[in-house]
């Protein structure tokens, strides 16, 4: 499948019809279908720009350690015209720095961490509820550069979503993501792969919470 050919967003947006009962992944309390997974994209869009005050143009920073609504934060951002900086795995002081580095104007977390200077909102709380707002959506441009992705010499660089879908290998070459979400190898590898096929994947970071409830 020639996902490059397409948009993503296009893409799972007709999931929610054509897969719809199938499961993208699975939460300690709830299971994510194809169809759940595009609602809470939409209930995304609408509280970061109705409630959160995000607008187009501007960069939201995600800090914490590879929960999978960390996605639905991703593709709700490209529809409003916004931008996601990726900050999972890292000690608070490279957080801190990075954040001043690049002035984000949220920071949404999900280990309930503090930041200075950048306003903060809970990743939980980006799906609690359903959001009565009606955003306004960009148009669908995949070559816009909204994702900020480290390049290995500790440098960050904006890549497009047709970029990082231009070259997915024809399968997903696993169906787990243990730890970040944003890695390249595991974002194209793993995640848009799956993603784009309509396949479960399981993460290390939402598993753990359920071993702890057994």
């Amino acid at each position: 499948m020639e996902t490059h050919h397409y948009s993503m967003l296009a893409l799972l947006q007709s999931h929610a019809t054509t897969h719809n009962d199938q499961l993208t992944h699975l939460l300690p309390v709830r299971d994510i279908t194809y169809r759940r997974l595009w609602s809470r994209i939409e209930r995304g869009s609408a509280r970061l720009q109705g409630e959160w005050d995000v607008r187009p143009g501007d960069l939201v920073a995600y800090v914490g350690s590879g929960h999978p609504d960390a996605i639905v934060l991703y593709f709700s951002l490209l529809r409003i015209g916004a931008s996601l900086l990726p900050l999972e795995a890292l000690p608070a002081d490279a957080v801190q720095r990075t954040l001043d580095a690049h002035r984000p104007v949220l920071a949404v977390h999900d280990d309930g961490v503090l930041f200075d200077a950048v306003p903060a909102r809970r990743l939980e709380d980006l799906l609690a509820l359903w959001s009565h707002h009606d955003p306004v959506v960009v148009d669908d441009d995949m070559t816009r550069r909204a994702l900020w992705l480290p390049d290995g010499a500790g440098q960050w660089q904006a890549s497009s979503l047709f970029e990082l879908c231009a070259a997915l290998p024809p399968a997903p070459r696993s169906g787990f993501v243990n730890g970040r979400i944003f890695s390249a190898d595991i974002l194209c590898d793993v995640v848009l792969p799956s993603l784009r096929d309509a396949q479960l994947m399981r993460f290390a970071a939402t598993e753990a919470v359920e071993r702890t409830k057994s």
